[in-house]
């Protein structure tokens, strides 16, 4: 009997796809680890249910290289070819004026317009009938510009053995920053706009909030309001009140804006216009605890729209643990916010690159959900919602400042983290409320062992360098500054002498390199010590960690 080669090849095709899916979703879906609840400071009245936050459904990126850089061409040729795009096409115009008379046009000519953005003078469309489609798009091909309509998701939930060694907050992220417990009026006037999955209005932790909402995709919210819940828990980190999960501006008025579907997915023109929306009513801050693997033309330019109007773009770059910054956090503008654990270190989930601009929580944090409960939420997009919970607080509480001159308060004040200066694990360093707060409070002593650093180019055989990193966090100047480090066996003393406020001083000491690349590390403790005055936080005094590095053979 004859069979149809064609017909073996496609149904092959989806049983490998339908494969594939299966199990990647299943690989993504690992839990990570439960916090003890009875270590943190939730209250006994909050019930908390740490667990694993949604994973969204996101396209291989295998399927990216069918997508090159839309042209006219290329489109052309698909539908010679009578095929259709995988996705709906964005096509941008010169003028809103033009891509008015191009919707009014396209549904006689077998293009529907599916969506549209006046202020951005673009259309997301899909091809009914290539042969008339084509020929309007040769009639207009000197006005338009087209690109895909990209995914768009939420970071998916760090896989389990990227959270294993790192140590959470639960609910002491707050503290963690240094946030002053009397924050009741921080946020007031100021409007932080979600760009997310929808908000749960009646979760306890926000029904004092001022709340509005605007749903740019309808349908479902998901089973068990999955994905209502991460918008859930952004806003609870920005203008929460339930113990154990306070928000950083609790009187910051949220639009809620939905733009993520049922699965937790979205695409880059309904970003694009939720980004609008937001900055043509009035939004401050800007949160986009979301991202994508590619760049986008209609994305950016809404960036643009929104940085015009004096919106503060917030982005998460990402859960991927890998170099790269997602977009729009990788576009200029925009602040590109990673993740920290407890310890001050660089999450092994965040994405890294030049992009980074500052580092929050985003481990173990406790964060609200859909319904009444806490979930333990890790991941760039919790250290997203920190960083604008804290520019609507310091919006508010300086009036008189620029939305930039703001960004650049959380900049000065942040901890140093990592390689000392900018780097790109954490940016510019680690939110620090508390340092922006008492900047102007004359006399605090605060001397701080802010990390370790090794530069990835030097980890060669026999020595192995490293640098142990001082910071004076308070606002005297100090003199006297002593540093103690023990490792490997090893004790070692420096005078560091004097340090402005702020500055940053680093001693490079040498490991073994073969003792760094065992199983079990190197357990290094260092000491800061004044000879005068008292430090007002001598729980930073102290750093001990264990230190393993890879073989110095590994390639």
């Amino acid at each position: 009997m004859f069979v149809n080669r064609g017909l073996i090849i496609l149904i092959t095709a989806l049983v490998a796809f339908v494969l594939s899916y299966w199990f990647g979703r299943n690989y993504r879906s690992e839990k990570a680890p439960e916090h003890d609840t009875e270590k943190t400071s939730a209250t006994s009245s909050t019930r908390v249910k740490p667990r694993q936050v949604f994973s969204p459904k996101r396209p291989p990126k295998a399927n990216e290289a069918d997508l090159p850089d839309v042209s006219f061409e290329a489109l052309a040729d698909l539908m010679l070819r009578k095929r259709k795009p995988l996705r709906d096409v964005v096509i941008g115009f010169s003028s809103p004026e033009k891509a008015a008379a191009f919707a009014l046009e396209a549904p006689s000519r077998g293009i529907d317009v599916i969506d549209e953005s006046g202020p951005l003078a673009s259309l997301r469309i899909r091809l009914r009938d290539p042969a008339k489609a084509r020929e309007m798009l040769g009639d207009w091909k000197e006005d338009t510009e087209m690109e895909w309509n990209r995914p768009v998701s939420a970071p998916p939930m760090p896989r389990a053995e990227y959270l294993d060694g790192e140590k959470g907050f639960a609910g002491d992220a707050a503290d963690w920053m240094d946030v002053p417990e009397n924050r009741s009026e921080w946020g007031r006037g100021v409007k932080v706009a979600v760009l997310d999955s929808g908000v749960d209005g009646n979760h306890p932790s926000l029904t004092d909030a001022k709340l509005s909402s605007i749903d740019l995709v309808g349908g479902s919210h998901g089973p068990d309001g999955a994905y209502l819940g991460h918008g859930t828990a952004i806003a609870s980190l920005i203008a929460g009140t339930v113990d154990g999960s306070p928000g950083l501006a609790p009187e910051a008025e949220i639009l809620s804006i939905r733009v993520l579907d049922g699965e937790g997915s979205g695409d880059s023109f309904t970003v694009a216009r939720g980004i609008v929306e937001a900055a043509d009513r009035g939004a401050d801050v800007i949160n986009l605890s979301l991202g994508s693997d590619t760049g986008s033309q209609v994305l950016q330019n809404a960036v643009a729209y929104a940085r015009e109007k004096g919106a503060l773009v917030v982005a998460a770059v990402g859960n991927d643990g890998t170099r790269g910054v997602t977009f729009p956090a990788r576009y200029e503008g925009v602040v590109g916010v990673t993740s920290v654990d407890a310890k001050g270190r660089q999450s092994s989930f965040a994405n890294y690159g030049e992009e980074v601009d500052i580092a929050a929580p985003g481990v173990d944090v406790y964060a609200a959900w859909a319904g009444d409960g806490l979930v333990s939420f890790s991941g760039t997009s919790s250290s997203t919602g920190f960083v604008s919970g804290a520019l609507a607080a310091e919006i508010s509480r300086n009036p008189g400042m620029t939305s930039d001159q703001v960004v650049d308060l959380l900049y000065e004040y942040a901890n140093e983290a990592e390689k000392p200066g900018t780097d790109i694990l954490t940016g510019k360093g680690i939110l620090n409320v508390g340092r922006i707060e008492n900047r102007k409070v004359n006399g605090i002593q605060d001397a701080a062992v802010v990390g370790y650093y090794f530069d990835p180019d030097e980890l060669k055989g026999g020595t192995t360098p490293f640098l142990v990193n001082v910071q004076n966090q308070g606002t005297a100047w100090l003199n006297g500054v002593s540093l103690q480090v023990e490792y490997g066996g090893l004790s070692r003393n420096f005078l560091i002498g004097s340090l402005d406020p702020g500055e940053v001083r680093s001693e490079k000491l040498f490991l073994d390199a073969a003792s760094a690349a065992d199983s079990e590390g190197v357990r290094i403790k260092s000491q800061v010590t004044l000879s005068s005055g008292r430090d007002a936080k001598p729980e930073n005094d102290v750093r001990s960690s264990r230190i393993t590095l890879p073989s110095p053979s590994s390639p």
